[in-house]
């Protein structure tokens, strides 16, 4: 019997409408959001694929829908969250960004033989937390933005907004922290995408090819106009639905 798969709050939403008239899924792709973001932004992004991809976004404790509740999340919790959403097993592609993109690796390593494929967007191969920490001051946390180049100064200006940033910000350094080292020596069977900003200040694209070490299926990288957030920018949606696009053509197609 073919179920549909109900995503269930509060980890993971669907990232576009999914009627009753829309097919039973064949494929998954799993979005990981950015340190201090959620998924609502990247709703547009994969609204291009065929209606047959069940799409779901993470939301950690202390954004959007969850923002009432304290920021923080470990690295087992985001993975136990997987339970709810697993039934049925389908085929997956797993894209996270910036410190989603290390999530994602776990996330994929997690899920095994039904993923296949992750896209690591905007985000080194790390063997080290870099140098932020959740105890670095106030103004390198947000150092990290303006080097990200994607927050409007009038949030920042804002008390509460501002203090509530910086309270997601920390928990997302302590949750990359732990991810990267746990990360150490891990391997996928599933191949890995590599997608970047040419002018992504956060990253050194000279390093992105050590993704490669994680993947027992191979590793390529593409970079291409924009800063750290090049994602969003329409010019490139088509680079990432098509990253996408090459994973799920692997998938076999069912039988009659």
């Amino acid at each position: 019997m073919r179920v549909r798969t109900t995503a269930q709050p509060p980890w993971w939403s669907r990232l576009r409408p999914y009627g009753e008239s829309a097919p039973v899924p064949r494929a998954r792709l799993l979005v990981v959001p950015h340190s201090g973001g959620g998924p609502n932004r990247y709703l547009r992004l994969f609204g291009d694929l065929r209606d047959d991809v069940e799409i779901l976004g993470l939301t950690l404790p202390g954004r959007e829908r969850r923002r009432t509740e304290p920021p923080g999340a470990t690295l087992d919790e985001v993975l136990t969250s997987l339970e709810a959403i697993r039934l049925p097993e389908l085929p997956t592609v797993i894209l996270g960004h910036s410190m989603g993109a290390t999530l994602g690796l776990h996330l994929a390593h997690a899920l095994g033989e039904h993923c296949v494929g992750l896209i690591a967007s905007g985000q080194e191969p790390r063997d080290g937390v870099g140098w932020l920490s959740e105890d670095s001051d106030d103004e390198d946390v947000l150092r990290l933005l303006e080097l990200g180049g994607d927050m409007p100064s009038a949030i920042l200006a804002d008390t509460a907004w501002r203090t509530a940033l910086l309270d997601n910000l920390r928990a997302d350094l302590r949750l990359g922290r732990e991810s990267v080292e746990r990360s150490r020596g891990m391997r996928i069977d599933a191949p890995i995408t590599v997608l970047c900003g040419r002018e992504d200040r956060l990253v050194d694209q000279d390093v992105l090819a050590g993704w490669g070490a994680h993947s027992a299926a191979g590793c390529e990288v593409h970079v291409f106009a924009g800063g750290h957030f090049a994602l969003f920018d329409p010019v490139n949606r088509r680079q990432y639905v098509e990253a996408v696009e090459r994973r799920l053509a692997a998938i076999a197609e069912p039988a009659g």
